[in-house]
């Protein structure tokens, strides 16, 4: 499955499953959230889009690619979060786009593999539903994609991620020893529990930290002065 990986890129197709009116856009084409006084329109962001841009950690403020109009679902939208770069397109694929599930996402990014399989893996993780799960499936294959090579795209993502926080895990214990925090990381991996994953990792490394305190004396210090090196300095002239 790993031949679905491309070395610069990934472009894998979501179902939406839920969509309100929770953003707008500034003069600017920024994204904002639904009450920001600067929104001039209103977006339909989507439940697949909105939990994609909440596990990119640290992403700049996505701007409207394309602008929605009459259609307040269909649009584009681009961020960056370090060196992955993320294009979201949303747009109707059959049902004429009268309910939310006549829609689906397109999903780009660009950036070094192992951060967008990450990424892809969160996203899964916070999902409620299975992404790659159509509900018109006979109307996907024709207009998009081939369904099966979609779904094994989204599978090999998430192995990818896995490995490597198995491997993460792996190398924790081979230099710092087994623990209990170890056993907590793996549990999490097993739950596609990423965060979870490196937070006990994370704990491991700070307990390893050895901090040296240097001896202090309660009664505090006192400072040695040989009087022969002190220079005198007569002011008494300058004050007349």
């Amino acid at each position: 499955m790993q031949e679905r990986l491309e070395a610069l890129s990934s472009t894998l197709y979501a179902q939406v499953r839920d969509a309100g009116p929770t953003h707008g856009f500034d003069l600017e084409g920024n994204l904002r959230p639904k009450a920001h006084p600067a929104n001039i329109a209103t977006v339909y962001l989507g439940d697949v889009a909105q939990t994609l841009l909440k596990v990119m950690q640290g992403s700049s403020t996505p701007i409207m690619d394309k602008k929605p109009g009459f259609d307040e679902q269909t649009w584009t939208i681009s961020c960056r979060a370090g060196d992955v770069l993320l294009t979201i397109d949303s747009y109707s694929y059959w049902g004429f786009g009268l309910l939310t599930r006549c829609y689906a996402n397109t999903i780009t990014m660009e950036g070094p593999l192992g951060e967008r399989a990450r990424v892809v893996f969160d996203l899964v993780a916070s999902l409620s539903h299975k992404p790659w799960e159509f509900s018109r499936r006979g109307k996907f294959n024709s207009k998009i994609s081939n369904i099966t090579e979609n779904q094994e795209c989204w599978q090999a993502h998430i192995e990818r991620a896995r490995e490597d926080l198995g491997e993460l895990i792996e190398a924790t214990l081979l230099e710092k020893g087994d623990c209990e925090d170890i056993e907590i990381a793996r549990n999490a991996l097993a739950d596609d529990n990423a965060p979870a994953v490196l937070r006990a990792l994370s704990r491991i490394e700070a307990d390893s930290i050895d901090v040296e305190v240097e001896d202090v004396s309660p009664d505090g210090m006192v400072l040695q002065i040989d009087e022969d090196t002190v220079p005198f300095v007569d002011l008494s002239s300058e004050e007349e």
